[in-house]
């Protein structure tokens, strides 16, 4: 490091850390809704999560994060480490596309990313977009996208911290950023350790062990980025997350062995006053090695690359681009009889606003060398009610969802037979939404949305067919504001989750779900409270009344000092009533957890 970075670091921290201010649920300043390549308003329902609302979350997982902060539902098999799916207005985990810093990172054998890996200690901020956005993204887009940013920054910053829980739950983080000139560099890396209890109860339908479950995760990224001197600037970046944790097979020693990479280059350039341009390069992979009675490997190789260009017109901008994706598969003992599938796609998008009124407007094609072209688009258009009044807006979209290796391509047997002539899923979305405009005091926002499915893969002996249709309507509110110093945000969902064949609702689904968030500073004390409540849901998709998963309601609490304007320290409360409760028939949810930490941040 040189000096000057150094002399630069250092000054920065005398200055002290600043307070930070958390986005609500009604702030959608994000990139991932419109896939511009600056931050723009958006129409959608956009939720950000910040470091600092990361910080506040304790022990507390990636999916108990998103559950709490950003009104998705979720799914888990056990404690840490353990697999984890998002349903996102009632969409399955499928149908919801997450990125790491704008990759792919998932498995196309089974079409969901493993989040249970993806460590809160390596985050900058989630960016969470509800609703259609398969014109954007392509495939899985249909219940809406979660980002995920990893540390990183142009200007110097130090931060450390270590942490221990319940379980023996250990912590350690560190990341650094330096800057000189138009060059910046980041570099982060973590470690944990926890002595997880067993991910089954005597309630799991086959291979409960009461032994301990633990879990260790390892992580590091790093991002450069270069200004050169005609302006463009030329970033390279790249993480890798690994798990290792135990399960609850039918033998001893079932271990999962997780890994989850990415790595790209991208050179973002201002040709003109009104022409931006990002064309990036890059690789996800997905790898899981099973130990135990049945061991096996698989691995999915996402080759991915992206030419966006942002045009600047009057009153708002219009985007254009073209993307491939070509995913690979491999394994050691199931044998695919195919293991690659490319995809090319191109996109435009419109977003502009005139007189209070605003419009966002997108279409793609995908061409998929195994189904075939489809086209999605959406459109929103939002005016005020009267001149600085409630916003009310309208959005209709349509989305799709590719079909998975194993789906298409997996290994024969007597019980199973893939189907190669699979189409994908479709689904047409329509949602209106009415949202105050911002002031400091209250925000809010009603959306009502309906999304039909369409063509939904089950399974029907010995094939997988696209028979099924689902339909998914409901009400979201979510508020937030300042009373008597108090900062509060609150948020709830109805809906009706519903397999249009036989009217019952679909599995893993709650018909309403909600939370409460409050937190005050007192000098140099901050305080904090949430409460998050879920209806009962069924774990099969007939409504068997042995699946039947009860409502259950959690409270977590958390307790801030600031030291100093560099230290602080932590202590969280997850679960404080130790509400035993599943989201999965079998694996019991989250204990009472405590997490005490120790920060060190300087600017």
């Amino acid at each position: 490091m040189k000096p000057s970075s150094v002399v630069g670091l250092l000054s920065l921290a005398a200055l002290g850390v600043q307070a930070q201010t958390s986005p609500t649920p009604l702030e959608a300043l994000v990139v991932t809704a419109t896939r511009g390549l600056s931050a723009t308003p958006t129409l959608r329902d956009a939720t950000v999560i910040t470091r600092a609302d990361l910080d506040a979350s304790g022990a507390l997982s990636l999916g108990e994060v998103l559950q709490r902060r950003a009104g998705i539902e979720l799914r888990a098999t056990g404690g840490p480490g353990q697999p984890q799916g998002l349903l996102l207005r009632g969409a399955s985990s499928a149908q919801t596309l997450v990125l790491v810093d704008g990759l792919r990172v998932g498995s196309a054998t089974v079409g969901t990313t493993s989040i249970e890996n993806i460590p809160i200690e390596m985050i900058e901020r989630i960016e969470v977009v509800k609703g259609p956005m398969s014109s954007l993204y392509g495939s899985e887009a249909i219940g809406g996208v979660v980002q995920i940013f990893t540390r990183g920054g142009n200007v110097p910053h130090l931060f450390a911290s270590a942490a221990y829980g319940t379980e023996s739950d250990r912590r350690a983080a560190a990341s650094i950023t330096t800057a000189e000139g138009g060059t910046a560099f980041t570099v982060n890396a973590g470690y944990r350790k926890v002595e997880a209890r067993s991910a089954t109860t005597a309630r799991a339908p086959f291979c409960h062990d009461p032994d301990r479950d633990p879990h260790e995760n390892a992580f590091a990224s790093i991002r450069a980025t270069h200004k050169l001197w005609q302006g463009e600037i030329v970033s390279v970046e790249a993480f890798t997350t690994h798990g290792r944790t135990d399960f609850d097979g039918c033998g001893t020693g079932d271990r999962n062995n997780q890994a989850i990479s990415g790595a790209r280059v991208s050179s973002s350039s201002n040709f003109t006053e009104w022409w931006s341009s990002k064309l990036t390069i890059g690789q996800g992979r997905d790898k899981l090695e099973i130990r135990g009675s049945v061991p096996d490997r698989f691995e999915t190789r996402q080759d991915q690359a992206a030419w966006v260009n942002e045009l600047n017109v009057p009153g708002g901008t219009v985007l254009a681009g073209f993307e491939a994706l070509r995913q690979k598969v491999l394994s050691d003992a199931t044998a695919f009889s195919r293991s690659r599938r490319d995809t090319n796609s191109v996109f435009v998008s419109l977003n502009q606003a005139w007189a209070g009124q605003h419009i966002e407007a997108s279409a793609r094609r995908d061409d998929d060398d195994t189904f075939g072209a489809r086209t999605t688009g959406s459109v929103g258009y939002a005016l005020p009610l009267w001149n600085g009044g409630p916003l009310v807006s309208a959005t209709v979209g349509r989305g799709v969802r590719a079909p998975t290796f194993y789906d298409l391509f997996g290994p024969a047997s007597q019980f199973y037979q893939p189907n190669p002539g699979l189409g994908p899923e479709r689904s047409r979305s329509r949602e209106v939404s009415l949202r105050s405009q911002s002031t400091p005091a209250l925000r809010w926002r009603v959306t009502a949305f309906d999304n039909r499915i369409e063509d939904l893969i089950v399974y029907v002996s010995p094939t997988v067919l696209n028979v099924n249709r689902a339909r998914i309507r409901g009400v979201e509110v979510a508020a937030d504001g300042e009373i008597a110093g108090v900062s509060w945000r609150a948020s709830a969902t109805f809906q009706r989750p519903r397999d249009d064949a036989t009217g019952l609702r679909l599995p893993g689904r709650a018909q309403h779900h909600g939370m409460l968030d409050a937190s005050r500073r007192f000098s140099a004390w901050t305080t904090g409270l949430t409460v998050y409540a879920s209806g009962d849901r069924y774990d099969s998709p007939g409504e068997a009344g042995a699946s039947r998963l009860s409502p259950y309601t959690l409270v977590d609490a958390r307790l801030r000092y600031q030291v100093n304007k560099m230290l602080a320290i932590d202590l969280a409360a997850t679960n404080l009533g130790d509400r035993r409760y599943e989201t999965s028939v079998g694996y019991d949810g989250a204990r009472r957890g405590v997490m005490l930490s120790v920060r060190f941040d300087a600017f």
